[in-house]
């Protein structure tokens, strides 16, 4: 990563984008304020220079074809297994409906996730995103994180988008995190009802093999607050990046000396910026008790889909155990370090939706694995490429105007 060139310092908060009629004139008085020059009534001002947020696209290139040759393995595996005929008799009894249903229940796992955007973003006062920008931050966290191992590209293809949609790069990281927390906290706590509710049953069918679960649940507890604790103590953040640094400046490790300065500004900056974004977000618990719901809404979407690809097949199954087991799946596959938790997601779904599915269990997985992953990812890919206008307002400008006209 390239030195971070100075900048002239800013005195007083960042301007706040209701100050403003459009996300363009919003974003150039916050690249002005960020530069240190008087803060413009409107037009865009250069932008000021400084590191870059990228999206993975090789990774996601690279994913990409990773899957396309498991999809295609997966197909030739079939048809010399000698499963052919009896999956094409299983396809051709598929409802059309109700797969069309799993997909407008993917678009909803979309739009919940786009929620969930907003809300940060209505309680962040220099968050000059537009509805449109959140919409390709939600999307290209599923599509980057899709195409890569661990879901390794979300945070960084996230961030990308918000930085382009007017934040910067330490609030992008804010918001972003702050929407991480609780989207991880919304799988915790509807994954860990879930759990609790159908224990008994799925433990009766699959026996030890829940306590892998129980731990891969445990495990993203512990990964939330660890996390949470760095949120909230940036000072310790900064403290062990600096030490960190000041070790590689010491040794010369790697010829990276003449890097060092700027990486200290930019550590002290952006996690200022992150740590002021964040706490903003926490203060306002109404929002962040919004932003759980929408959360828990888009997890049940991806985890009750299959009980839609059951019906497809004239199967009818509990939704809510339905739900649980759409949860496992998700569980095992997320810990899997292949693009789309490949090896994870097919054993999973065998061992906890396979014996519903009886012999129509691999039409059903490829079904259910063409909406809501390669459908779904394709989608997303599209959608990052959506942006608001400058000339539209910001959703933080779009909410005061909702909220005057329910208050004349």
């Amino acid at each position: 990563m390239p030195p971070v060139p100075h900048t002239p310092p800013k005195t007083g908060d960042a301007p706040d984008v209701l100050d403003y009629a459009t996300k363009g004139q919003a974003v150039a008085a916050l690249e002005a304020w960020e530069q240190g020059r008087a803060v413009p009534e409107g037009g865009r001002a250069p932008a000021a220079p400084g590191p870059k947020a990228k999206p993975d696209r090789k990774g996601a290139v690279v994913g990409a074809l990773f899957m396309a040759a498991v999809f295609a393995s997966l197909l030739v595996y079939i048809e010399g297994s000698g499963r052919g005929p009896a999956l094409m008799d299983a396809l051709g009894r598929v409802q059309a409906p109700w797969v069309w249903a799993t997909f407008a229940v993917m678009v909803a796992y979309l739009f919940f996730g786009t929620l969930a955007f907003v809300t940060t973003v209505a309680v962040t006062p220099d968050a000059p995103a537009g509805f449109l920008d959140l919409c390709s931050a939600e999307a290209a966290g599923t599509f980057f994180g899709n195409l890569t191992p661990m879901m390794a590209g979300a945070v960084p293809g996230q961030i990308w988008r918000l930085v382009k949609g007017g934040l910067g790069l330490g609030g992008a990281g804010a918001v972003q995190i702050t929407r991480f927390l609780m989207f991880q906290t919304a799988e915790i706590v509807l994954g860990g009802a879930l759990l609790a509710l159908t224990w008994d049953r799925f433990y009766a069918q699959v026996g030890a093999v829940m306590f892998v679960n129980l731990f891969l649940f445990a495990f993203k507890a512990a990964q939330m607050a660890v996390l949470l604790a760095a949120c909230l103590f940036p000072d310790w953040v900064t403290k062990v990046a600096l030490s960190a640094l000041d070790l590689v400046d010491r040794r010369s490790l790697f010829g990276l000396r003449s890097r060092m300065e700027g990486w200290r500004s930019s550590v002290r900056t952006q996690v200022a910026q992150f740590s002021s974004t964040f706490r903003t977000a926490v203060r306002h618990r109404g929002a962040m008790a919004v932003m759980l719901a929408f959360s828990m809404a888009q997890q049940a979407c991806l985890w009750v889909s299959p009980w839609f690809v059951l019906g497809a097949f004239g199967i009818h199954q509990d939704p809510l155990v339905t739900c649980a087991a759409g949860s496992l799946v998700q569980f095992v596959a997320s810990s899997i370090p292949l693009p789309g938790g490949t090896g994870g997601v097919e054993a999973s779904f065998a061992l906890f939706l396979g014996p519903v599915f009886g012999s129509a269990a691999t039409a059903g997985y490829l079904v259910w694995r063409l909406v809501t992953f390669y459908g779904y990812t394709a989608l997303c890919g599209a959608a990052t490429m959506v942006s608001t206008k400058p000339s539209s307002p910001t959703v933080r400008q779009r909410m005061r105007g909702l909220v005057e006209r329910l208050g004349s």
